[in-house]
This record gives C-alpha cells, structure tokens and sequence, in this order.
C-alpha cells in the first residue's frame, strides 16, 4: 500500500510524500502535475514489485503535508527534493519522472542537480511559461492564461480559493464538473482513474489553494535554470490527441536537451501516462 511520509527541511519546513513500492528497490522521484499531488501515481505494487522500483512522489509546498513556501521557485523546489533524497537514505542518482507542469520541475532537477538525476521521463510536459524563448512558442490560449495570471493575480488567488473548497466541500461533484469540461481523450482517461485523479485534487488543493496559487506563480516568472544544462538520458512521452498542451511544441523542448528521444503516441491525450503507466516504468534504464 502506499505509504505517507513526512521529512524535515533544512530550513524547518515540512514536506510530504507518498511512497510507492518496497524502500529496498530501487527509486524513482514522480513530480506531480499542477493542481494535484503525490496521490496521482498509480498504486500498482504487483508492476513496481516485478520491475523492483519504488516510487517517491513528493508534495510542492502548500500541498498535502508540505508546508506553504511563499517563495517557491523551480531551483527551490528541486533543492528540496534533493534534501528529501537524503533524510530517507537514497543516495546516488535516481531517475525522474513528470507530469504536465511537473515536467518542467522535473528539467529544473535535473538541470540544477545532474549528478542525482540517471534518466529523465517527460510525461505530457509543459514549456515553462515564463521563459522568454519558450514564450514565443505558446499557444495564444497560453499566452492569454500567463497574461491573466501575471496581471491579475488576486483574481486568481480569489478562484484558487473558491476552487479548495469546492474540493474539500463538493469533490465528486467536483471532478464530475471537471471531466465534463475535457476533451475526449482527457475525459475517457479521467473517467477511467476517476477516484485516484480526485484523491490527488482534494490534497493538492489543501491549505486554501495557497500550494497551487504558488506553483502558479512559480510557473509564470522566469525558470531560474536553463534546459539545454540537462544531462541525463531523457524521453518525451506525449499524447498525439493531448487537449491541454497540444504536441506542436514538444519536438522543439526536445531539440533543447541533447540526445532526447520523443514517444508520440496516437489517441493518447494529456492523461497518457496513466494509460501507459506499465510502459514508461519499463522504460527506464535500470
């Protein structure tokens, strides 16, 4: 069964994780997609058995157990991910895997901190909107959102807000109205882990939003790492039907990382990797 955990910063704060799997295999670090958290791994501990993997998902700042880190930034967060590596004992480099905006987190650790990354999976990832040169490769409908947060940020703190109680109060009326909302693949997949996918909103909306107000933020100013400094093996898993971050811009992410291979696959949208969970595991280099 997964397991909650909780480890102490080096500046006292608190962050949450959940693991996955047997502490004695071997680890892989899951960052968690905006708006959502550690709960969102598949809990298949037959497949992380027989590929002798464990999964560590740990929670950004203001999410689940983690506490609120005003001043959260992709550098900042990959130096707490480091520092949870080392109060649980995992040492040596371990591969990492992203979902959507978790996947610009995952460039940002592997970036910063290369000798603890051996390989890199790309889950349906984002382009850092605050980037200048990524900036000219965002959809308008992107561009817009940026706009919207950069300028109008207590607007979107107000809605963040409404948005955590709607999960703590109302969350299978919550993830129902979110599904009807999807594109199809995005619906179908959905649907389909309906329960887990709720579960992971209802903890990633904790402390009021604030967590996912921050990592909004975040996400919005400049990175604070280059791309083109990851070193590790990487590949891009991305969904030729995604609805949320069509797969234009994601041949020119990979041009950035020297040696990144693409898996574009059809009929796959933006919740491809819980319908390809069992590959992207066996893909990793052991």
């Amino acid at each position: 069964m997964p397991t909650a955990l909780t480890v102490a910063l080096p500046d006292g704060r608190r962050l949450g994780l959940t693991r996955y799997g047997d502490p004695a295999h071997r680890a892989v670090v899951f960052q968690h997609g905006f708006g959502s958290s550690g709960l969102e791994v598949p809990p298949d501990a037959a497949l992380l058995g027989r590929l002798r993997l464990q999964i560590l998902a740990p929670d950004r700042p203001g999410v689940g157990q983690s506490s609120v880190y005003r001043r959260l930034t992709f550098p900042s967060f990959a130096d707490d991910v480091v520092a949870m590596l080392d109060a649980l004992g995992v040492a040596g480099p371990v591969a990492v895997l992203g979902w959507s905006v978790g996947g610009v987190h995952a460039l940002a650790l592997a970036a910063r901190h290369p000798a603890r990354v051996a390989a890199l999976g790309l889950l349906s990832t984002c382009l850092p909107l605050g980037e200048r040169a990524a900036y000219a490769h965002l959809s308008p409908t992107w561009k817009l959102l940026r706009w919207g947060q950069v300028a109008f940020p207590w607007l979107n703190r107000v809605a963040l807000l409404w948005l955590s109680g709607q999960w703590a109060r109302h969350p299978n009326r919550t993830i129902d109205w979110f599904i009807r909302l999807m594109r199809p693949a995005e619906a179908a997949a959905t649907a389909r882990h309906r329960a887990l996918l709720r579960d992971a909103a209802v903890a990633g909306f904790a402390h009021q939003g604030r967590g996912v107000y921050d990592d909004a933020q975040a996400w919005c100013r400049p990175p604070g790492f280059r791309i083109e400094d990851v070193q590790a093996p990487t590949t891009l898993w991305h969904g030729a039907a995604d609805g949320v971050w069509a797969p234009g811009n994601i041949p020119y992410l990979a041009g950035r990382i020297a040696g990144a291979q693409l898996r574009l696959l059809p009929a796959q949208g933006h919740m491809l990797y819980l319908e390809c969970w069992e590959s992207v595991l066996a893909a990793l280099p052991g």
